[in-house]
């Protein structure tokens, strides 16, 4: 499937125009990687905005090598990833490593926030996805939190 058809099918593109999608085709690339392959790094340079195509890919908190890393996100299938250069950060906020092998649609997010800043009704309706995508990872830490927090037990003595 060619980059443009995968463009047209995603849900995060779905109100824009063919022309606004064919020339997004041209600033993004599919990239594969194996299971255990970084796909960036906490505080490395935001150059992409991912589409996760085929795989497993998990949003990890950063640590030192010999810290367990926590995992705050775990990206399925179509799902975006690598949001923060939408939002005007420089930098990746977290690191995303490929819990199997998988592929991405890797979008260079200097030119798509250009032209979402041309169309700003298509603007809204991305940045109201990604929005979305934001919040529904939040609330699922925050379940998986009270999960852990609820497993801790409380003394008599408080």
């Amino acid at each position: 499937m060619s980059v443009a058809n995968v463009l047209r099918g995603h849900e995060l593109l779905k109100n824009l125009a063919m022309e606004e999608i064919d020339k997004i085709s041209r600033f993004s690339e599919r990239k594969k990687y194996k299971k255990g392959d970084t796909i960036f790094l906490h505080g490395e340079a935001s150059a992409h905005v991912y589409i996760l195509l085929k795989g497993r890919v998990l949003l990890r908190l950063p640590a030192k090598p010999e810290e367990f890393r926590i995992v705050i996100a775990r990206i399925a299938e179509g799902e975006l990833f690598g949001l923060s250069p939408l939002l005007g950060s420089e930098k990746y906020t977290a690191e995303a490593q490929c819990a199997e092998d998988s592929e991405v649609l890797a979008i260079d997010a200097q030119q798509l926030r250009a032209l979402l800043q041309e169309d700003c009704v298509a603007g809204f309706c991305i940045m109201g996805e990604v929005a979305h995508a934001y919040f529904t990872r939040y609330i699922k830490l925050l379940g998986r939190l009270q999960g852990i927090v609820t497993q801790i037990p409380v003394s008599a003595s408080l």
